[in-house]
């Protein structure tokens, strides 16, 4: 059997922005920055520059050249820039939520179409919520050529906080555990779902590339923690059957769409002088 694991980031792009604005006046945005801008003034690579905002007990810092500007449109609102603030309108108002422009590139699916190929949807950096009117039009686009999507994984919250390391591990163990065909929590578990022969895995962030280039060292880790019947149940797994992992880096533009590679899984050595 084989499947498409999709992140929606291949696929699906917003304009949803960060809104800075009055706290006295939250709903007229004084300027936008995007999602980018927000997690890099959140990280606090701009303190030593002092310039503070303040959102819902969370600290941001802003680098002085953003804050002039700032500055300039805060006076033209009547605002002072010590009562501003950032909104997430974009983000969490439903209402608004559904009026954000969003465009859907379907041209991966060229290549699933009349296939029977399995595909799954895995939504990361945004909340289930926010991804309602895309998923809706992306089944019906689907729908009308013959590809159903058999279903959809949620791994983050929200679109700010997020651990790059913590999504792209929970991205890979999702695909680890229907390369086996065993479910995984912190360890292996005796619990069977779909195994797939083949997974081509789509994702444009570096960093879950990457640690799927490494699944092998992902595999060992949990096999570690995992009881002996589970590792030879494993092992008679990689053995006797086909368990090979199509990784492609997805980039978005037209001249070069994406890079391939290809990794089997193997039973590694440390494992078996663990046994």
């Amino acid at each position: 059997m084989k499947s498409h694991f999709i992140d929606i980031n291949v696929i699906f792009s917003c304009e949803s922005k960060a809104w800075i604005v009055d706290k006295d006046n939250p709903n007229i945005p004084i300027t936008k920055i995007d999602p980018h801008e927000f997690n890099l003034f959140k990280s606090g690579i701009f303190m030593s520059q002092g310039n503070k905002l303040s959102f819902n007990g969370h600290d941001f810092w802003l680098p002085t050249s953003f804050m002039n500007l700032l500055k300039i449109k805060a006076k033209n609102y009547k605002s002072d820039v010590s009562n501003l603030g950032i909104s997430l309108q974009e983000f969490m108002n439903k209402d608004v939520v559904d009026n954000i422009k969003f465009h859907l590139d379907m041209s991966i699916f060229n290549q699933i179409i009349n296939t029977n190929d399995d595909v799954y949807i895995i939504c990361s950096k945004n909340t289930k919520r926010n991804f309602d009117k895309p998923i809706k039009k992306l089944e019906s686009d689907l729908k009308n050529v013959g590809i159903r999507i058999k279903g959809f994984f949620y791994v983050s919250e929200t679109f700010y906080n997020v651990d790059e390391d913590d999504i792209s591990y929970k991205k890979v163990k999702i695909i680890l555990e229907h390369l086996i065909g065993l479910k995984i929590e912190d360890s292996i578990l005796n619990e069977e779902i779909v195994k797939y022969d083949q997974i081509i895995y789509w994702d444009d962030n570096k960093s879950s590339i990457s640690l799927a280039n490494e699944i092998n060292d992902v595999l060992e880790s949990l096999l570690l923690k995992s009881e002996e019947s589970i590792r030879s149940k494993v092992s008679r797994i990689i053995k006797d059957e086909k368990n090979s992992l199509i990784i492609r880096e997805f980039f978005h533009n037209k001249s070069n769409k994406y890079r391939e590679n290809i990794v089997d899984l193997i039973y590694s050595n440390t494992i078996r002088g663990f046994k």
